[in-house]
């Protein structure tokens, strides 16, 4: 977790995933995941909290059973949110006693009352969002479909990264979702397209890129079947308005 006190920080993820955090801003970053980190400013200033295992309040996991989550949870490699001045006041006194700064009880000890707040300031939604690469079938199973389906490249993979035998992890799916899981698979990223267009992507072979389609007939007929038009029609629709 970076808690970005003053500046702005690039951080990037993989060859596309660019995000800027600014400043009085929080991202959560998976650990086992590749980033690289760039401070923007002179005077950016952040502090780094790794976690190793799991979040545990009071003896209890952090995404218990009984936890309630939203299910419409944006899937992003570098979630942010806005860091609580509250949070912000708590991190600030980590470093005013300098012979405290090293002491792992200590630390232990405010990153119990760190968590203590992110539980009662932010929603249970902001902590499906903020810390979806830590959230496991058994916590919401729909929520950690809708965090992961992007870093699976099938549905084989997707039930690894679930820990379940492909046939378990099919009718668990069909269960929540009333659906097939490469028919929904198809359509999010169908839905990705038509936003990318509509935002004003206008070129067919980066589209092509980022979806992973190598012929523009295999592209083509996927519109066709999931937006019920060819590219270049969704483009030409976007310029008319």
């Amino acid at each position: 977790m970076l808690f970005v006190f003053s500046g702005s920080l690039r951080l990037k993820c993989g060859s596309d995933t660019v995000r800027l955090v600014t400043s009085k801003q929080c991202v959560c970053l998976a650990c086992n995941e590749a980033f690289e980190a760039t401070a923007q400013d002179d005077d950016t200033r952040v502090v780094s909290l790794a976690l190793v295992h799991r979040i545990e309040l009071c003896e209890q996991d952090f995404f218990a059973k009984n936890i309630s989550f939203g299910d419409s949870i944006p899937s992003e490699p570098i979630p942010v949110l806005a860091t609580h001045p509250f949070i912000e006041q708590l991190l600030d006194l980590f470093f005013n006693i300098p012979r405290l700064t090293e002491c792992p009880r200590f630390h232990r000890m405010k990153a119990a009352e760190l968590f203590m707040m992110i539980k009662v300031l932010y929603t249970p939604t902001e902590h499906a969002y903020f810390f979806q690469s830590m959230i496991r079938p058994q916590d919401n199973f729909r929520v950690f479909v809708t965090n992961n389906y992007e870093r699976a490249q099938g549905v084989t993979e997707l039930a690894a990264l679930a820990g379940m035998s492909l046939s378990v992890f099919k009718r668990r799916f069909a269960e929540h979702f009333n659906d097939s899981v490469y028919h929904w698979m198809m359509q999010q990223k169908a839905q990705k397209i038509y936003a990318d267009i509509r935002d004003g992507e206008n070129s067919t072979r980066s589209l092509m890129n980022k979806y992973g389609f190598r012929h523009y007939t295999q592209f083509s007929r996927f519109c066709k079947n999931y937006l019920q038009a060819t590219p270049a029609q969704l483009i030409s629709s976007f310029r008319k308005k």
